[in-house]
């Protein structure tokens, strides 16, 4: 059969065009993503401070949780999380290193500070000798108040420069210049002070590592070769999270819209090739052969868009990369390299969405009687099956039951919103044969003359192809227009409560990455992350270290205890959702490890009321982040009365809307990316359908020219039908946003007070306007090269 499949597809190769183009642009987004990915984690990470040292010791920086999943067998299960910082080395540990024979050993401490505006960690100058450098100018640090600076720089040695510190404000003199990793180096005293003797890492020469490690003990991390890197601070980690969450959501949205192309053209085209398929029976092909026939076609077009994708992939790759890096999702310099086993998988996966998505049309395929298919081959069959019918409604009933139950879940009805628009997206697609055809109907109406009557009845009458257009554009824009309002929402909803919370007068933020110093004016406040265990992993939730007083700058309403409890380092205050998630209670004990990897038991003061923006996270005593990360400053302070320092005094909506703008702007981005792609693929499904109803319609189309209609007229209701079916689409795609909304304002009016919609009309009227005209010319262009054929030809033309 594969012989005869090729030769089906020789004769109807305009019929599969668009499989082929969409499985091809799948199988190239899947390398190139692959790619991508890949590159993120096959070369291990290179040291690049800790390079001429033999060994590194440095604070534990993980977080394990062993769940017992089999008592009798002694089976356990181990998750491992990296927290944001190393544990601080225990006291003595450099001093005991040292002792031993041959050892050289050098004490690295780090503090961020702002030097005339650039952000640069500060070490000490013993650090410099961990790596190569070379002094270009002036000399090593003499005394507290010198600093040596890398190059490339615009000061010079003798310049004078304004630094801000977690101790404040320091103006230091350049000693010198020197190159290397990007830092400032201090005197090793002046380093201990500022970091108030807290040390990162301890670097060792001349001795083994399993000698350091008798000395150190099983806490510390012991690092050699590569591992070293493991001892840096790694700005790029997060950044590849990014990239690479985004690259998987952008696959997996690539392979479910192939499928759905696929599937949906070759159920078109069987239910085009009746006919065909009922002569291939009644010359004596048994139904599996037919149904090998289908699957012989997809499987030669697989084969060849995959190819063809992942070929296109390792040229797409690179500048992909490369924009992924300009728009900050990926670090700067980030590349994608040839890696053969993404590439396999690629073509693999797009070969298994072609025969998945035609699957199905085989199965109708072979259920083609002779007598039957040849006596309504020209006939429009059933399009609704009892199975569109049956899911279409649990869908449909189960979105009205969410969007019921919203208003009285409180903070868990925000997490459904999306959940409902989801399930009535899929009902009314399923249902679509039984909507757009009289939804179009009744649009049509507005439209004056004989083309637009002609128009709508074409819409009512061509079920399939009416539902087969009008679905796509109802999953692409609606999906596209719930989740940017929703998030749109979600954001505002959270920023207006949080800055509605502050009770305060004025917020201070610093005027760098350093942080505010300690400050008796008001209440200062720090974001941070702990680590929960939830089941079996160890679960990151928001943090935040507050002074004493938190309770007149903020409005805290609780369901039970006191915030002004908070207190010590011992205490800590929850929010509703994370309670609810690890069984806390007030007076109870909460165990969790800081951002650190410390593993803390703090006594649970307090349990927040259900809110939208504290309901994840957890309040701690200003002093626990004293002992854990001295010398380190607020990332705000609440003010009563003066201002620190230099800071910047802002509203207490400027602070959260500053604090939210990077992250807010890489989640606008990463929604463009996914819901643009499944515009492509959008774009697609309507084209190759449109293309291939028109190959249909051949007979229809001479039939109106030989009744006296111009090409023009038919062009205009070809292309008024198309408004038509673009116009449903995105009808039924508003409604299912309005309803989601109403329900998310009805979820949010327990949590924000006076709860506002908003929408961004934007990139929502780009996508609505994008499916729009893609339905129009995808209609328009291949009707008009139908009509340069003269009518008398065409009524004779075989569909």
């Amino acid at each position: 059969m594969l012989s005869i499949a090729g030769q089906t597809l020789r004769a109807r190769w305009a019929s599969f065009a668009g499989v082929f183009i969409a499985l091809a642009l799948g199988a190239c987004l899947l390398a190139t993503t692959g790619l991508t990915i890949a590159s993120t984690v096959s070369d291990g990470r290179q040291p690049q401070w800790f390079t001429l040292p033999d060994v590194v010791v440095t604070g534990n920086q993980t977080v394990t949780v062993t769940v017992t999943v089999d008592e009798g067998d002694g089976v356990h299960s181990t998750s491992t999380q990296r927290t944001r910082r190393p544990q601080q080395l225990p006291e003595g540990a450099a001093g005991r290193l040292a002792a031993l024979p041959g050892a050289t050993v050098v004490v690295d401490r780090s503090v961020p500070a702002d030097i005339d505006g650039a952000a640069l960690d500060v070490h000490p100058w013993s650090s410099a000798g961990l790596h190569p450098f070379t002094i270009l100018g002036g000399e090593p640090p003499q005394t507290g108040d010198q600093v040596v600076l890398t190059a490339p720089t615009s000061h010079r040695p003798g310049d004078r420069v304004e630094a801000s510190t977690p101790l404040g404000r320091r103006t230091w003199t350049v000693a010198g210049i020197v190159d290397g990793p990007p830092a400032a180096y201090l005197t090793d005293a002046a380093a201990a002070a500022l970091a108030g003797g807290r040390i990162d890492a301890i670097a060792v020469s001349g001795v083994t590592a399993e000698r350091v490690r008798e000395v150190v003990g099983t806490g510390p991390a012991v690092l050699t070769g590569d591992r070293r890197a493991s001892a840096e601070p790694d700005p790029d980690a997060d950044l590849l999270a990014v990239a690479a969450s985004l690259l998987g959501t952008t696959a997996g949205v690539a392979v479910f819209v192939s499928v759905f192309v696929v599937a949906g053209t070759f159920a078109f085209a069987v239910v085009q090739r009746r006919q065909e398929l009922a002569l291939l029976r009644a010359a004596g092909a048994t139904p599996r052969q037919v149904r090998r026939l289908v699957l012989g076609e997809s499987l030669i077009v697989g084969v060849v868009a995959g190819l063809a994708g992942c070929f296109a992939g390792t040229l797409v790759a690179p500048p992909f990369a490369a924009w992924l890096a300009r728009s900050g999702f990926a670090p700067p310099g980030f590349t994608a390299r040839f890696i053969l086993w993404p590439l396999l998988a690629a073509f693999g996966l797009s070969l298994l969405v072609a025969l998945i998505g035609a699957a199905v049309a085989a199965r109708r395929a072979g259920k083609v009687r002779p007598i039957e298919a040849l006596r309504e081959a020209a006939a429009e069959r059933r399009v609704m099956t009892a199975g569109r019918w049956i899911f279409g409604i649990l869908f449909l009933g189960g979105a009205a039951v969410v969007l019921v139950l919203i208003p009285g879940l409180g903070a868990e009805a925000v997490a459904l919103v999306l959940v409902d628009a989801q399930l009535a997206i899929t009902g009314i697609a399923l249902l679509a044969p039984v909507f757009a055809p009289r939804l179009a109907w009744l649009a049509g109406l507005l439209l004056p003359g004989v083309a637009g009557g002609l128009a709508r009845d074409n819409a009512r009458s061509a079920v399939r192809r009416t539902a087969s257009t009008v679905a796509p554009i109802l999953v692409t824009v609606g999906i596209a227009a719930a989740t940017f309002a929703a998030t749109a929402t979600l954001w505002d909803a959270e920023e207006r409560a949080s800055a509605a919370r502050v009770t305060a007068p004025a917020v201070a933020l610093p005027p760098g990455s350093a942080g505010i110093p300690s400050f008796g004016g008001g209440v200062p406040v720090a974001q941070s992350v702990v680590y929960v265990r939830t089941d079996d992993y160890a679960e990151e939730f928001a943090a935040t270290y507050t002074g004493s007083g938190v309770e007149r700058a903020l409005r805290l309403p609780v369901t039970s205890g006191s915030v002004t409890d908070l207190a010590g380092t011992g205490t800590v205050v929850v929010g509703a959702g994370i309670a609810r998630s690890a069984g806390w209670r007030t007076g109870g004990t909460a165990t969790l490890w800081l951002d650190d990897a410390t593993e803390v038991r703090l006594r649970v003061v307090a349990v927040l009321s259900p809110s939208i923006d504290l309901d994840q996270t957890v309040l701690l005593p200003w002093e626990l982040r004293s002992a854990h990360a001295p010398r380190t400053g607020a990332d705000a302070v609440y003010l009563w009365d003066s201002t620190p320092g230099d800071a910047r005094v802002v509203t207490a909506a400027e602070y959260f809307r500053t604090l939210n703008a990077q992250q807010r702007r890489m989640n606008r981005l990463a929604l463009v990316a996914v819901l643009g792609m499944a515009l492509v693929y959008t774009s697609i499904a309507i084209a190759n359908t449109l293309v291939m109803a028109t190959s249909g319609r051949v007979r229809d189309l001479a039939v109106l020219r030989l009744g006296g209609g111009t090409p023009r007229q038919v062009l205009t209701m070809i292309g008024a039908e198309a408004l038509l079916l673009g116009c449903t689409g995105l009808v039924l795609a508003g409604g299912v946003t309005a309803g989601m909304l109403a329900g998310l304002r009805a979820g949010l009016a327990g949590l924000v007070a006076d709860p506002r919609i908003v929408v961004p009309w934007t990139p929502i009227a780009v996508i609505a306007a994008g499916c729009v005209l893609i339905t129009l010319v995808a209609s328009l262009v291949p009707a008009a090269l139908v009509l340069r054929t003269p009518p008398g030809r065409l009524s004779s033309v075989r569909e």
